[in-house]
């Protein structure tokens, strides 16, 4: 067996090893904070913050109709995580 052979055999033994940083360790501080949490809210919705950016400093700009956005992108937001919520507590009564 060759170096090379021997160290692709081994690689994916290696990178098992590493820590991988959990909501739970002792770094982070916050509650419901890992490292997806700034994934989500940093990179995946960066398209949105643009959207919504360019609502009030585009041109035409429309105060109104930007507002309007805003509300329904809170609505929506709200309705999802609040359906969400509900749903979480269901089952956790039915089941545990």
């Amino acid at each position: 067996m060759t170096l090379a052979t021997t160290a692709l055999a081994v690689a994916p033994f290696a990178l098992a090893e590493t820590p991988v940083p959990l909501e739970s360790a002792s770094e982070y501080t916050l509650p419901f904070v890992g490292p997806g949490t700034y994934l989500i809210f940093g990179i995946v919705l960066l398209p949105v913050y643009a959207m919504v950016a360019a609502w009030f400093l585009g041109d035409p700009s429309d105060r109104t109709a930007g507002l309007l956005g805003v509300g329904y992108l809170a609505g929506l937001t709200t309705a999802l995580w609040g359906g969400l919520f509900v749903a979480t507590v269901i089952i956790g009564v039915l089941f545990f």
